[in-house]
Parts: structure tokens; sequence; C-alpha cells
């Protein structure tokens, strides 16, 4: 060793004369001379490894004529020197040294071979071939990142023999107990145990004999072996050994038979660094996008679909994290692919492989929406199917609309799972609850006609129900499990004094600016909810169940939702006999939340109030105009579960007792001075004074004027006010300009409607500016057609009369929004309101 480290040159003739040795005593069966050289070369590579390069060449030639002796002492030290080999190499002569590259990779070839050959054939010493082939592995893959073909070569050819050891020596519950060790978690109190012996302590060092190799020994060195490839921080490794991994598990027909593969597969990423274990799962993803592709012209690929999408639920449901994982873009991914699982590979697969397919897409999709990474997931999540959904029902045509149909409802079942996981499931991590803002997009399910015309047209009553009451079943849900756990106060008694500090969040007056601001989001689903009734056929168990939800949301929101509703009441209530359905529908429910309202108020804001509502007129008012209701058969007794006929007579004026009057005798009468600040004139007979207005400003007035001259004060502002504009233009002029720009503009998450920005609302004059100018909020303004704006121009009546203000506005009168009834009521103060004196002189 003094000799040959010395200089360069004498050790390059020690390893010349020792490949030359090492040849004849191979040839002569000296397997004493064999086992010295060995020694002799080990030390050489550990003394000499800065030279490594010099006779690394020959080191593999040595290796390679000992192998040819077949003898299995020699081939133990044999491994021993080849371990200490790979230790020492780099980078240089594996990018630089063909010939090196080449006699490295045969070398190692004919030690992974020599298990695996010796396992087939009957004969002694079979364990300790096996555990050969083990060793090579472990020690080849310390290798593997200094050449892309080399490592291609060996993790193709280690990771089968390995997984076969792993199956052999490992049951399903062997298996999953190693993985919950290697996660630190303990389940069922059982904890792994560990082969801590002087054999396995030998194994590892490769000295081990015939009588005390074990299974379970072989079995650690497979695993062993496993972690060394995949606790690695090469990106491209951990993606090539994941994608062998799952291939492998496919090509042994495992996975679908039992949970072995899969559980397998998340051990494996288990050992992978945090930071990049994300890596395996974006692999599987791609994986599973290519080979979907595959399928119109491929169907024998579908195992390969379902295997990929196991694989990947087997990663997004461990307990494991992966830091740096992109929550959004994975869950895009999978939303994308069920959506074509759905659209795109309807005629390629039968309803059961689709059902199953999606069901696995959909599992991914829950558990990775359940898993806390960060703060807001939850929204994310949510939001994400929301709009999936949003994009799938514009993009809908006469030949899917069935397929449509059951994505749809696949998307909100998914939603339900979610909630329902997190009410379950605890997190280390805190995060924020999903809002009811998060779910505005969706309040369309509730108007198809208006809001997809496309799918209206050709879908069935029957589907169209289908999906308002999955809608409504699962923002119930939201609502229950989800919002009101968003309330620091939801664990306690929210029927306090409204006095006390012990309010709920979501009963606080004004609370995310509910009252203040008139385009909330529950006036939105106010809104959508007068549109539902407006539908061409009203199914009553879904109005059953709207009204259901509404009281809901009323009991979470208390003074907030009212603010917003008694805008609405006079819109919905009817003031003649009348056999139209969806009227009576819309009156009915406008009475009973109205008479909720009352409730809530009464138990809720009781210290605020301090009187009794149930003892005020207009309780009184109210069940006195549903029993007229009842008289005359318009009250609609499937929405509140009664039973009871009446005489019908069409066109008879109904004389309601619940009108502008008897609201200001019921404010009049309460206190609730907390509520706002401002004064309002409400007009109740057409109602847009107060859909714009702010229901504090009504109660201030109440409590600040005697009973007749607060009420003279409620009367409509002169007519003159009617048709004096403030302004330069009309509605049409302002939504043909907005039109145009969306038209220009918009596409919706790469699927394109040519009619996306063409629909019509009756919403159009209730909804905020603000909409109009967000992308992500176009079709809350659901913008008129081209055609509704010419005749609109020309004052011609359009059919059902969608963009207007009122209903029985004249058709002669072009509609413009400076028709509309302005609060104020006097010049000076618009005059009062602007910035400088060069804004008052545009005023004519």
């Amino acid at each position: 060793m003094y000799y040959a480290s010395t200089r360069r040159v004498k050790l390059e003739k020690v390893i010349d004369y020792l490949d030359h040795k090492t040849k004849s005593d191979s040839r002569g069966s000296k397997s004493g001379n064999l086992q010295v050289t060995l020694s002799i070369v080990s030390a050489l590579i550990e003394k000499c490894a800065d030279n490594l390069n010099v006779f690394a060449f020959q080191v593999c030639s040595i290796l390679t004529s000992v192998l040819n002796t077949g003898e299995l002492p020699l081939c133990k030290s044999l491994v021993a020197t080849y371990g200490v080999l790979c230790s020492k190499l780099d980078g240089g002569l594996f990018t630089g040294d063909k010939d090196f590259v080449e006699s490295f990779s045969r070398l190692t070839d004919g030690l992974l071979d020599v298990g695996v050959t010796k396992l087939k054939i009957p004969g002694p010493n079979q364990r300790e071939w096996l555990l050969l082939s083990l060793l090579t592995s472990r020690y080849v893959f310390n290798c593997l990142g200094f050449n892309v073909a080399v490592s291609h070569r060996f993790i193709g050819k280690c990771v089968p023999l390995l997984t076969a050891t792993v199956r052999d020596y490992s049951s399903y519950d062997t298996l999953l107990t190693r993985l919950n060790s290697n996660l630190n978690v303990e389940k069922d109190d059982r904890r792994v145990s560990r082969v801590a012996t002087a054999a396995a302590h030998s194994v590892a060092h490769g000295d081990v004999d015939d009588e005390s190799l074990t299974e379970d020994e072989l079995n650690e060195e497979a695993l062993n072996g496993l972690k060394a490839l995949f606790n690695t921080s090469l990106s491209s490794q951990i993606s090539e050994a994941t994608i062998e991994v799952v291939n492998n598990n496919l090509r042994d027909g495992n996975v679908e038979e039992s949970p072995w593969g899969v559980t397998f597969l998340e051990m494996c990423a288990s050992w992978i660094p945090v930071q990049l274990r994300f890596v395996a799962l974006s692999t599987l993803l791609y994986k599973l996008s290519v080979v979907s592709e595959q399928l119109p012209s491929q169907k024998a690929t579908y195992p390969h679909v379902v295997h990929y999408a196991q694989s990947i639920l087997g990663l997004v449901s461990s307990n494991f994290n992966m830091i740096g994982l992109s929550i959004t873009d994975v869950l895009q991914q999978l939303l994308s692919l069920q959506t074509n699982l759905y659209i795109g590979l309807a005629h390629v697969l039968s309803v059961d492989q689709t059902r199953n397919l999606s069901e696995i897409l959909s599992q991914c999709i829950c558990n990775l929406s359940s898993h806390i990474y960060y703060f807001d997931q939850v929204l994310d999540s949510i939001v994400a199917i929301l709009l999936q959904i949003d994009t799938v029902m514009i993009s809908a045509s006469k030949s899917n609309v069935t397929i449509t149909h059951d994505l749809v409802i696949t998307f909100l079942d998914t939603i339900s799972t979610i909630l329902n996981l997190l009410s379950r499931k605890l997190s280390t991590i805190a995060r924020n609850h999903a809002t009811l803002e998060n779910w505005e997009l969706s309040f369309l399910l509730l108007t198809f006609t208006k809001s997809f015309r496309e799918f209206a047209i050709d879908a069935t009553p029957e589907q169209i129900s289908n999906i308002q009451t999955k809608y409504l079943t699962v923002f119930n849900e939201f609502l229950t499990t989800e919002l009101i756990k968003g309330d620091e106060r939801s664990e306690e008694d929210v029927n306090v004094p409204a006095s006390s500090t012990n309010y709920g969040k979501f009963l606080t007056p004004n609370y995310n600016d509910y009252i203040e601001n008139s385009e909330n989001a529950l006036s939105h689903l106010l809104v959508h909810c007068n549109a539902f009734f407006g539908e061409q056929s009203v199914n009553l168990y879904v109005a059953r169940m709207l009204l259901d939800t509404l009281k809901n949301l009323l009991g979470i929101t208390g003074i907030n939702f009212i603010h917003n509703f008694l805008p609405v009441f006079p819109h919905w209530q009817i003031l003649e006999v009348t056999k139209q359905l969806p009227d009576c529908a819309k009156d009915t429910t406008a009475y009973l939340l109205l008479n909720e309202s009352l409730k809530v108020l009464n138990e809720k804001y009781r210290d605020s109030i301090h009187f009794d509502v149930s003892q005020l007129s207009l309780a009184k008012n109210v069940a006195q105009d549903i029993a007229v209701r009842r008289e005359l058969a318009v009250w609609v007794n499937e929405l509140d579960g009664t039973n009871g006929e009446g005489s019908l007579a069409m066109g008879e004026p109904i004389p309601n007792e619940v009108n502008k009057k008897a609201f200001y005798e019921f404010f009049s009468q309460t206190s609730l001075p907390k509520f706002g600040s401002r004064n309002l004139h409400p007009d109740f007979r057409n109602g847009e004074s107060l859909l714009n207005g702010n229901i504090s400003e009504l109660l201030q007035s109440a409590s600040s004027h005697s009973n007749e001259e607060a009420y003279e004060g409620f009367k409509t502002p002169p007519r003159s006010n009617l048709v004096n504009g403030y302004g330069l233009g009309t509605a049409n002029d302002i939504s043909s300009i907005h039109s145009g720009l969306f038209n220009s503009n918009f596409k919706s998450n790469g699927y394109h409607s040519p009619d996306a920005t063409q629909m019509t609302s009756d919403t159009l004059p209730t909804i905020g500016t603000h909409y109009l100018h967000e992308a992500n909020n176009y079709k809350h303004s659901l913008m008129p057609r081209v055609s509704d704006l010419k005749q609109s121009v020309l004052g011609t009546k359009l059919p059902n009369d969608h963009f207007s203000f009122t209903n029985d506005r004249p058709a002669s009168i072009p509609r413009s929004v400076l028709q509309k009834q302005i609060h104020t009521t006097d010049v000076k103060s618009i005059l009062n309101g602007l910035h400088s004196e060069d804004d008052e002189e545009i005023i004519v």
C-alpha cells in the first residue's frame, strides 16, 4: 500500500499487476490469492480515492474476473469491495470515460443477475445469493445521479428485484405497520418490531453466515435498498423511481386485487425528503394525463388509467405532508381529468368504467382538499370546483346534456364529501373557513333559463330539478358544517341577548357590511331566488328546499338577512288572485320568510328591541294575510306542509295587510339603534329605492319621527325626479359597452361559449356596477343580447321583457337608468358631492 500510494505511476503498475494476477488466479481457482487481491483492491480504493479515475477501469476488470468464478465466499468479498468502489466514484468517470461506464455496467448487471439466476435453480445457499443482488442494488443507487443512461438502466432492473423480495416476505399488515412507523404514527397500539441482531448488522456489511440469514433480514435489506433509492435530492431519480414502482405493481397485477401495491408506493414515498415528495405526485399526474389521452385510440389502456389514479389516491390520502405542493394546480388537473372523463371519453368507456374511475378521482380531490397545507386551501378548493361546474354548464351542448348533468352532480357530491371530512377531521394547521361569498357563483344554478340557456333548452325538468336539489342539499351542508364553524362563537349559545358581548359574529348587525353595502352575497342570493320563481316551471320540492335553505341562512345571519329580504318582499307579494303557480309559490315563500324573520328578531334580538315582536301588529297582519290566501286558494300548502282548500276567483284583489304602512308601524314600535344612522325614504310600491337603500336608515327614521310625520316622509319623491336625469347615458348605452368588452376579452377556463356574454336577466338593475368590472363575476351581470339592445333603443317591448327595471314599465318608454327613482331630491345635494368647480360645470 505504501509503494502504490507514493507515486501515480507506481499505482498504475500495481493495479495492472493485480489485474493480470487475478485473471491467472481465476483460471487456476486459487481462491486464497483472490481473497487477498480483493482486500488489497479495497484498501487501494480507500487509500487512493483521489486518483480513482486512474485505476477504476482495472478494478471493474478484477471484480468481473472474480465474479466469473461463481464461488459464494469470493462473491461475498467481491460485493463488499464493489460497495467501497460505488461509495468513492464521482461524476467525472461517468461523463468522460465510456469504457469505464460500459465495464461498470456489465459488472453490475452480473452481480444483479447472479441472485435471480440462483433462485430459479434449486440448490443450497439461495438466500445468500439473493442477498448479494440486494446489496448490489443498494450500492449502485449511489451512482445513479452521475449518468442518465446508467440511472434508467439500473432503476428498471433493481426495482422489480427489491419489490419482489418485499412482497415475498411482507404481508399487507406488516407493510402498513412499517409505513406507520415511517410516519411516526402509532396505530392500534402496535409498534413495528425491527431486527436489531448481530446478524442484521452483518447483513448491512455483506458479512453473512449461511445459517444466520433469515427472511426478515432479506426483507430488511430490500427495504434499505428502496430507501437508498428514494431518499435523494435528485428530482429526476425520484420521478423515474416512482414510475418504475407503479409500473412494476401494474405488471404484477396486484393493485386492483388488494391495496398492497398502493401501500408499498406510499411507503417508498415516505422516504423521499419532505420538500420533494410533490415530485412523485406531479409525475403520476402527468402520466395519468398521458395515458388518458391514449384511451380513444387504445381502449386497452383503461387498466393503466385506473392504476395511476389509484396510485395518486394513495399519495394524496397518506398522512405525510408534501411541502411545496401546489394544491390549486393539482386540484385543477384532477378536475380537468374528471371533466374529460365524462365529456371527452364518454363514447370510449362504459358507464361502469366511467363511474369507477370518476369515484377514484373524486376521492383524490376530497383527500387533497381536506389535508390542510395553508390557510385558504378550503376556500380555494370549493371555489375551484364551483368554477368548474360553471364552465361545464356553459359548454354544455345538446349531445352531452345527460353527461353534463351527471358530471355536475358528481362535482356537488365531491363538495359535500369535503365538507363532511372537514367537519370530522381536526387539522394541526389553522385554516380560514369558506364564506358565503365563495358560493356566489353557484347561485346561478337556481336560474337555468337565464344562466345556462343551452343546457336548459335540451335538459329535462327532472335533470334540472336533480341538480338544484343536490345543490341546495350541499349548500345547506355548507351552512351548517362549514359557515357556522367559521364563527368563533359557533359552539356557544347564539341565542344570547343582543345587547351583550356574546353575539355570534354572523348575527352582529352589519357583519361583513351586509347592511351598509346593498350589493352583498345575501342580496345576490335573493335576486337569484326571485329569478328562480320566474322560471318556466317551478318544482315545488325544490322550492321547499330553497325555503328551508333561506330559513337556515336567516337563522345564522339574523338582522343582516332581514335587511336584504324586506326590500324584496313587496316584489314577491301578489296583489290579486292568480292561478300562476310560480307567483303563488313566491308569495307563499315571502310570507313564510317574513314570519320566520319575526321569530328570529324575537328570539335573538329581544334585548335590543325591548318588546315581544309576536305581540306587534305586523305579526297579526302576517297571520291575517296568510289566512286570506288560504281561503282564496293561492297559498301553496306544499311549502309549509299544511293542507287546505279555498275558493278561487281569478283577478280578485287581495286585501294585503302587510304593506308599507305596516312595516313603518312595526319599526316605529321597536328600538334597534345599533343598525344604522342615515335617513331613507323607501317606496314599497315599486320597491326600487329600498332595494338600493339600507334597512338601517329605515330603522333610524322610525325611531326619530312621530308616526304621522315619519309616514309622510315615506311617500314617493316627486315624479319630476323620475324624468330629470343627472347623467349622460342610458342603461342601454352602458350595457352595450360592457357587452362589447366582455365579448372581446372573455374566455372561461379555456372553454369558449359564443353566447356566454349575451344572456339577459331581471337581476341586471339590482346588481352592483363593480361586478361588471370583474371578469370572474361576468355572469352576475348577465348582459343583454345585441338584438335586445336594438329593440330597447327603439322603445320596442321585448318578448318576456327580460331587460327592464320594472315589470309594469310602458313599452314605448326607452328603459334608461336615468328614469330609476333617485334618492336625492334636489340638484344642490348632488353639487355638494362633486369634487371641484369643473365637475359642477357639467351639470345643466
